[in-house]
């Protein structure tokens, strides 16, 4: 029986080499780290790290340098979210960061975006005992031009995985439309949905889309 190969999450680790300044405890502090790939640990240049939380008006970010490094300052005491994107890597959003005065540092471990075959590997079949995956946002699947000069419609059925994040990835078309397939492909990988849950935990499952496509009406 071959095992399946697990996909690295991210991971926020707050390291917290905390100074705080003697002469006041109400000073302003600073966050400073390092964006790391979960996989390889190597660090990541040109990521956006952007923090917010109620005591900072609006928001302050960051980008890495060569060494994965970043640093903000003025940052008033209190618990902040951040948000960490790069090219390549799944976002990142921990919360409840707790930053005092002086500097606090954090490491950030980001994942990879997997390839198809590890989403694949790592999905399971929807079963009556889970919650199955309800859509939040996303686009209806738009006609080519060309498929509307041909008058293509009907039925199509695509396989996809829903993520535990709710992201629609390695998508299958198992029953086409000439001229259709990547437009609905596209449609559907652009969808947010509230992910799947066995025993309560969120999980990666098998969904098969069956899509009635009927050509636009003429203008």
């Amino acid at each position: 029986m071959s095992r399946r190969q697990p996909i690295r999450r991210a991971v926020l680790a707050i390291t917290v080499a905390l100074s705080t300044p003697a002469f006041s405890q109400t000073a302003a502090g600073e966050l400073a780290g390092t964006v790391v790939d979960a996989l390889t640990l190597t660090p990541i240049r040109d990521a956006l790290v952007v923090v917010h939380g109620p005591a900072l008006p609006g928001e302050q970010s960051a980008v890495t340098d060569a060494s994965g490094s970043f640093e903000m300052t003025f940052l008033p005491a209190g618990v902040y979210s951040l948000a960490v994107k790069c090219d390549g890597c799944v976002p990142f959003a921990p919360e409840g960061v707790v930053l005092k005065s002086g500097r606090t540092r954090v490491r950030i471990a980001v994942a990879p975006v997997p390839s198809t075959e590890a989403i694949a590997a790592g999905a399971v079949e929807l079963d009556p005992s889970m919650s199955p995956p309800a859509m939040i946002s996303g686009p209806a699947p738009e006609y080519t031009p060309e498929a509307v000069d041909r008058g293509v419609q009907g039925n199509m059925e695509v396989r996809c995985v829903i993520t535990a994040e709710g992201h629609v990835r390695a998508c299958k078309v198992v029953k086409g439309l000439p001229l259709m397939n990547s437009a609905v492909v596209q449609a559907l990988e652009k969808r947010l949905y509230k992910p799947a849950l066995a025993q309560g935990k969120a999980v990666d499952v098998y969904y098969t889309f069956n899509l009635r496509l009927k050509l636009p009406a003429a203008r």
